[in-house]
């Protein structure tokens, strides 16, 4: 009996000071950085160098005129014909294709200028 209740002693001093030999906690300290996107801004593509072309406004008056002029200067004649409805179909389908590319050029330019790094601002007198 002397032997277990030594045991039971010797548990709970072990138990009651086990802890104390390990090392005090450190703090932990949490600290916020504000860190910087570095998202490279790609080079914008080469402009659009578009080529002059002709357009020959044929009647009735003068038809026979433009078909022998037309063939002495670039050989074969071909027509391709387009009423005035489809013309005007054409024409509001270029200014919808352009209000498109320039609102996504400014979608562009939006996102290179949020990806860009801000300029300290320095006072000066």
């Amino acid at each position: 009996m002397a032997l277990k209740n030594y045991l039971i002693v010797l548990s709970l001093i072990l138990l009651s000071s086990g802890c104390s030999s390990w090392k005090p906690l450190t703090e932990v300290v949490t600290e916020t950085k504000i860190i910087e996107r570095n998202i490279p801004t790609q080079e914008r593509p080469k402009q659009v160098s578009l080529e002059d072309i002709q357009w020959y406004v044929v009647t009735e008056k003068n038809m026979d005129e433009f078909i022998k002029r037309f063939e002495d200067e670039n050989g074969t004649l071909v027509f391709y014909a387009m009423s005035v409805r489809d013309y005007e179909t054409l024409s509001l389908n270029m200014a919808d294709l352009k209000r498109y590319i320039l609102q996504q050029k400014e979608i562009i330019v939006y996102y290179e200028e949020s990806v860009k790094p801000k300029e300290e601002k320095t006072d000066e007198l």
